[in-house]
């Protein structure tokens, strides 16, 4: 999903669930399936529900599958529970965490802010959107783009606060505190990460 370029609303009509936390997909005008012709939604086979978990994660966070599945073993290999450690990766992701601190409308804007250059981690650049933040790290962003994410930073309808992460008031910074737990998940939908789980381990 890190390479789609399509309409981003068809995604959410598509899946059901909001992929974005933007008025045009938390309040669609037309809640059927996209296409011509749309089919009603019959009842999904367990293989359909897991396959439609694994999407609707890869979509809201903008990871491909090979990303996911990379992600998935490594939450497995874990001593601690798999879907704790992998929603943990997803949410630590800088572009992750530069949505969650809304300097970036979407995903996908942060996606392209964070390759642009615009941030440091612990005072070094980074444009890696997958960079993965640990407790203790510290983001903030170049002088020379700080005009430049303010202004983003003020399109985003939805600014959260957060216990895993503190930023400073009218500043650009902040410190992941701790690791963010399933307790919380800011996802705008429902995610049964046991079916993710189930999908990956056939």
């Amino acid at each position: 999903m890190g390479n789609y370029s399509g309409p981003k609303v068809r995604l959410t009509r598509s899946l059901g669930v909001p992929i974005a936390e933007t008025p045009k997909h938390m309040r669609l005008r037309r809640e059927n399936p996209p296409g011509m012709h749309p089919v009603r939604r019959g009842r999904r086979s367990l293989y359909g529900r897991q396959l439609c978990e694994k999407q609707k994660l890869a979509c809201y966070y903008n990871v491909r599958d090979g990303q996911l599945r990379r992600y998935m073993k490594e939450a497995a290999s874990s001593r601690r529970t798999t879907p704790v450690v992998l929603h943990e990766i997803l949410e630590t992701r800088l572009d992750n965490v530069v949505r969650r601190l809304g300097w970036a409308r979407t995903i996908w804007q942060a996606r392209q802010m964070v390759s642009h250059g615009h941030f440091l981690v612990n005072g070094h650049k980074v444009n890696k959107p997958s960079y993965h933040l640990s407790a203790g790290d510290k983001v903030t962003v170049k002088e020379k783009s700080a005009k430049f994410v303010r202004e983003m930073s003020e399109t985003a309808e939805f600014h959260l606060n957060l216990d895993w992460l503190q930023s400073a008031e009218n500043k650009f910074e902040a410190t992941i505190t701790r690791m963010p737990g399933l307790e919380d998940s800011r996802i705008p939908f429902e995610i049964d990460y046991n079916l993710v789980v189930e999908y990956y381990s056939r």
